[in-house]
């Protein structure tokens, strides 16, 4: 019965009337473009009423539970069309991470993926044509038994322009640019603002730069190359690399390598530099890519460059940040929004990866008692904002690791706790068509084998 209420509420917040079964779902679908209306079963033949139906900014997640209230742990299955927007005419590329999961995938009636084989854990990746204006895709999935995943993404393979003033990544990277006036909040904000006051271990807002950060090396023209084995893949990769380079000395232990004749980017988590490995490795561009990568590597919380949203010495030494910065929580939910791909979080109703923070752009800054670094960063916050990439113990922004050499004009230091009353979650506004995400198979930079 309460699954019943609930199906109506959503219904009636999209004001329409109940879908029943057997009606065409893309027909009546009540969402706005750019979100998809999901339907949940407790059958894996989305037989019968769905359990729950609602509009998502994105489909799937990773699961260990129960995907969504009153849905069941095992035995559950999910469909969802969404009506989405392609902003220009060009080649997209579809990207789907299965696992645990019988997936399939299509494009305006198209099949492009059927995953049959739960056993098989990995990305598919295709690449299609497709006319500027609004198509229909549509993701289906079931799971009978055990963790599942399932993350997706389409998304334009055409590279950005360079920044010009010396940021990581492309120029129209969704880092590299501010938040539009009045961007609206998302109805869940002061619940999740709550439950970050309310959180013990959250002390301050974190800005780490010796570790829970990244190391940063440019490898230049002649650097030696070494063999990286990558324990989550069972793959290889030879990256530029020389001897000094040390990953931050934590567990994570982040390490990120720039080839300075092409702009690849190569990161690594947990990396040993005794026995040249890693857990996971992701490569991105790093001067025409946007930072953001479909699922697969599971090298970060939400797939997001480790470089998307550091500050830099740069940064201090001009005393302005130009670009967004990245956080992470310990509320995060096991479901993502775009720019993220993917999450490592596990709080139900928590926060979805990928999403965007601000600080509350009213808030005069000169009326409290920050120092410049600490006025810098919060005036970044509140003009580019912050994304959400990984699962922390913590509320932490991270800066250039000191490990790498890397030397501040100035202390770096932590932002009031004061302040996170003063942040707001933001409604998710990127779709994953609006921008570029790195792959596996780009064929200019190394890749695993």
């Amino acid at each position: 019965m309460r699954a019943a209420v609930l199906l109506s509420v959503f219904l009636l917040v999209a004001a329409c009337a109940p879908v029943g079964p057997g009606t065409d779902v893309a027909a009546t679908n009540p969402c706005d473009v750019g979100q998809y209306w999901t339907r949940y079963y407790n059958n894996t033949d989305q037989s019968g009423t769905a359990v729950l139906a609602r509009c998502e900014y994105s489909v799937g997640g990773h699961f260990t539970g129960s995907p969504a209230p009153w849905v069941n742990a095992d035995g559950f299955s999910v469909d969802a069309t969404g009506s989405i927007r392609f902003p220009v005419a060009g080649e997209y590329r579809i990207a789907s991470m299965s696992g645990g999961v019988v997936a399939r995938v299509w494009l305006d009636g198209e099949q492009i993926f059927d995953h049959a084989d739960t056993r098989d854990w990995g990305t598919d990746l295709a690449t299609r044509n497709v006319e500027a204006g609004v198509h229909t895709i549509r993701v289906s999935f079931l799971n009978a038994g055990g963790p599942a995943v399932q993350e997706f993404s389409v998304s334009q393979t055409a590279r950005g322009p360079v920044s010009t003033n010396g940021n990581y990544f492309a120029a129209n990277s969704f880092l590299n640019q501010p938040l539009p006036p009045n961007p609206p909040v998302d109805p869940r904000s002061p619940y999740w603002v709550a439950a970050l006051l309310n959180n013990p271990s959250i002390k301050t807002i974190d800005v780490n730069e010796d570790i829970w950060t990244t190391a940063v090396y440019h490898a230049p023209a002649g650097t030696p190359t070494r063999a990286v084995t990558v324990r989550n893949s069972g793959k290889s990769i030879d990256v530029p690399y020389l001897p000094h380079y040390r990953p931050t000395q934590d567990s994570d232990a982040h390490i990120a390598i720039i080839d300075d004749t092409n702009g690849c980017e190569y990161e690594f988590q947990s990396f040993a530099t005794e026995s040249m490995s890693a857990i996971a490795q992701a490569t991105y561009r790093v001067d025409t890519g946007s930072g953001g990568h479909v699922s697969g590597p599971a090298h970060s919380g939400g797939e997001l460059s480790y470089l998307a949203g550091l500050i830099t010495p740069e940064d201090v030494q001009g005393g302005v940040i130009d670009h967004a910065l990245r956080f992470a929580i310990p509320i995060n939910a096991p479901t993502y929004v775009y720019p993220g791909t993917r999450s490592d979080g596990t709080v139900p109703d928590g926060v979805p990866e990928g999403i965007r923070i601000q600080l509350d752009p009213s808030l005069d800054l000169r009326t409290l008692n920050l120092s410049p670094f600490q006025r810098m960063v919060a005036t970044a916050l509140q003009k580019y904002g912050a994304f959400d990439a990984d699962v922390a113990k913590s509320f932490s922004l991270t800066a250039r690791s000191v490990i790498d050499g890397t030397r501040y004009p100035t202390h770096i230091e932590d932002l009031p706790r004061e302040l996170i009353g003063q942040l707001r979650f933001l409604t998710p506004s990127i779709s994953s068509t609006d921008i570029q995400l790195d792959t596996a198979d780009d064929g200019v930079c190394k890749q695993q084998r």
